[in-house]
């Protein structure tokens, strides 16, 4: 029967200080000795990297504990501390643990990766030879013979295999006599050499079958056969072939959620004397998050169990259909925050924002389901941008501020991504922008408001403005400002709107002549009282223009008229900060301001 227990448990209910890992490790090793192995794994589960392998290696059970370690865990520890340094792990984890590492970093889709494979059997034998030589003798033979004939060749002293063909200059020894083993990598000489000693001590019969099998295998058949045993490994955990783990992009609708989650007895190994979960995919889990907040009032600690499987299972059928390469562990950790920010898009539409709701869904309900719920209201997104582009094309370009066709096209990108402003320094003045994937309904209320912004836009261009993408274009070939066209947008075309409202009384966006500009100017500004003295735009032209503007045809919403002050917010602020300290009535370099299309 399954024990409950926490999965990775608070770091505050760490049953001694922290810091007693490097500090004290005398009283760890005392407080570890009084815990019962699973106990031992669990406290193991909630560390992560060097931590996790600096506690383990303090138990005096070591070996035991780690090989009750999901071999997913053992995996992501090895990777975050690094395969020279984590040679500790690689000496005490069992061979089914270290043939699912030899399974991650061996191919790459189905090419095997020899040098690769050379790595990983230095490391292994460098940490714990026995080790090596006990997965040698038990493992899948064709991938034993597979990697051999990648590193040598072997010739036998009989009348059919005597031939000695391409092995000239190339280091040789013989154990028995019998076999001349030939090194096809020098590197690898005091690895093999160790080895087939190994072998040949424990278990002869073994090492002649290893021979034999170097010599007389085809080297293609062999390889594709090591493949075939290795996916049917790996798809068990969830690295499925292409063709299937694409099908985790189905759309689902959130009124389709079924409340039908697998048991947790669907992931526990039979053979196993008690059943871990792995618990990497968490540590990518922002707990204030609704799903993460949803996850902390879980008391089902089976079916959380069970959600740490499905993660794990989930997160690798979306690296294959992402393609993303599995030995990079940047790569894991972004398709699992993507994962778990679709999941939490998908448990918040399901829910409804409730976080007792959402509690229940996730009791009740596969995490693959709400996954494809959140992709399904984000592909929304994307089609409506798609169809924005589809209808107004390089009108866009014209209308929106800088920056912001950047934001558009990652929202139609294949995954649609959101742009967060980063400030660099302790100083706010050079910032750049990170894109992501979408995380939450507020992440996505942000684009829906992006493109029902780019909607009025248009809507306003075309209705009010009386604009269109040919009359845009002529109007820049008749202008001499601005000097850079792609400087152009909405903002720039309503200012020019304003300035011959101020003039004529009409809604025109038509380039202004210095003569005009300089009468705009003159007219638009309160008259100040020094003559350096910032100057006030007159806000009762303004507030006409705005009066005029919702005359025109457009069908006016609250929100229109709330993005239409917004506009017109951003003109008043071009007038002060470009021409508020201009001096009309001295000759004025029009080339150095920005916001008025002028001829």
């Amino acid at each position: 029967m399954t024990r409950k227990r926490d999965i990775n448990p608070p770091l505050e209910k760490f049953p001694f200080p922290l810091e007693w890992i490097k500090t004290n490790p005398q009283k760890v090793e005392e407080a570890l000795s009084r815990m019962s192995i699973p106990e031992q794994v669990r406290w193991v589960q909630s560390l992560r990297g060097q931590d996790q392998m600096d506690l383990l290696t303090l138990s005096g059970q070591a070996a035991q504990v780690a090989r009750l370690l999901p071999e997913e865990d053992i995996y992501f520890m090895v990777k975050e501390i690094g395969e020279e340094d984590a040679l500790p792990v690689l000496a005490i984890i069992s061979e089914k643990q270290l043939q699912y590492l030899f399974d991650m970093e061996w191919w790459r889709g189905d090419k095997f990766l020899p040098n690769k494979a050379m790595d990983w059997l230095l490391w292994v034998e460098k940490a714990n030879d026995r080790q090596l030589l006990h997965w040698l003798l038990t493992e899948d033979f064709d991938q034993k013979v597979m990697v051999l004939q990648s590193l040598i060749k072997v010739f036998k002293k009989d009348e059919m295999t005597d031939q000695y063909d391409g092995v000239e200059g190339l280091e040789h020894f013989t154990l028995d006599g019998v076999f001349d083993i030939f090194l096809k990598v020098a590197d690898a000489a005091p690895l093999l050499k160790n080895l087939f000693k190994l072998i040949y001590a424990e278990d002869q019969k073994a090492f002649y079958a290893l021979m034999e099998a170097v010599i007389w295998y085809q080297v293609t058949p062999t390889v594709e056969s090591a493949y075939r045993w290795q996916r049917s490994r790996v798809e068990a955990k969830g690295i499925v072939s292409y063709e299937e783990a694409i099908g985790v992009y189905s759309l689902l609708d959130v009124d389709s959620l079924k409340l039908e989650a697998p048991s947790h007895e669907v992931f526990v190994d039979p053979e196993a004397p008690y059943a871990v979960a792995p618990v990497h995919p968490l540590s990518d889990t922002d707990p204030s998050t609704f799903f993460g907040q949803c996850l902390a009032m879980m008391k089902n600690h089976e079916r959380v169990n069970a959600i740490c499987w499905e993660l794990m299972y989930l997160g690798n059928k979306v690296m294959v259909a992402d393609q993303k390469e599995f030995g990079n562990l940047d790569s894991h950790h972004e398709t699992m925050r993507k994962v778990l920010g679709y999941i939490n898009i998908g448990l918040e539409l399901g829910a409804g924002g409730d976080i007792a709701k959402g509690e229940l869904l996730l009791n009740q309900t596969w995490i693959q389901s709400l996954f494809q719920v959140g992709y399904a209201g984000i592909m929304r997104l994307k089609w409506e941008g798609e169809q924005l582009i589809k209808e107004n094309g390089l009108l866009l370009e014209y209308l929106l501020p800088p920056g912001y066709m950047d934001h558009l096209a990652a929202s139609v990108a294949r995954f649609p991504t959101i742009g967060v402003l980063l400030t660099e320094g302790t100083e706010a003045a050079e910032t750049n922008i990170q894109w992501r994937n979408l995380e939450s309904l507020q992440d996505i209320q942000i684009l829906e408001n992006f493109l029902n912004l780019a909607r009025f836009y248009v809507r306003f261009a075309r209705q009010s403005l009386e604009l269109s993408l040919e009359k845009i274009q002529q109007f820049l070939e008749e202008a001499r400002l601005p000097a850079n066209k792609e400087e152009l947008d909405l903002t720039g075309l309503t200012l020019t709107a304003l300035a011959r409202f101020t003039l004529f009384k009409e809604i025109e966006c038509q380039p202004l002549l210095p003569e005009g500009a300089r009468s705009f100017l003159q007219a638009i500004f309160h008259v100040g009282i020094y003559p350096d003295e910032a100057k006030v735009v007159d806000d009762g032209i303004v507030q006409a223009f705005r009066e005029r503007l919702l005359e025109t045809s457009l069908a006016w919403t609250p929100e229109d008229k709330e993005r239409l002050d917004h506009l017109l917010g951003e003109c008043t602020q071009t007038l002060q900060t470009q021409f508020g300290r201009l001096d009309s009535s001295k000759k004025i370099e029009w080339q150095f301001t920005r916001g008025l299309l002028m001829k």
